[in-house]
């Protein structure tokens, strides 16, 4: 099957391991690091793909994807919250269109946001 894979673009490989990895929790599929050029790499969780890129004109920062259907985002949040990540402290809600659906919103320090969704109330 296709799968659509975002690409976020970073600028510090050192502030990009500790969001991605060390905080959320991802697992780098992949990297290619050449000394002295920017990096590109993939991270994923829960068989979602994310690139991350440090190259010029790859893409541009600010960007966002949506994870549906995020089965235990309540768990996860707790986890990703007692890690005490000095930097976001994201909120857990329900969303004005459907009570019955669960958001938490991360902005990793290159302002690219992850909205993670789940509905409860299956």
């Amino acid at each position: 099957m296709t799968k659509a894979i975002p690409v976020f673009r970073v600028f510090d490989y050192k502030k990009t391991i500790e969001f991605y990895v060390d905080w959320l929790g991802f697992t780098i599929n992949w990297e290619h690091k050449p000394e002295g050029s920017p990096f590109y790499m993939q991270v994923s969780i829960r068989g979602v793909a994310i690139d991350l890129s440090e190259h010029h004109g790859e893409c541009s920062p600010g960007a966002k994807v949506i994870l549906n259907d995020f089965e235990g985002l309540t768990a996860y949040h707790k986890l990703i919250s007692e890690k005490d990540f000095k930097y976001m402290n994201p909120g857990l809600e329900r969303t004005e269109w459907d009570i019955e659906t669960i958001t938490t919103t991360v902005i990793d320090p290159f302002m690219n946001q992850i909205i993670f969704t789940e509905r409860v109330g299956k």
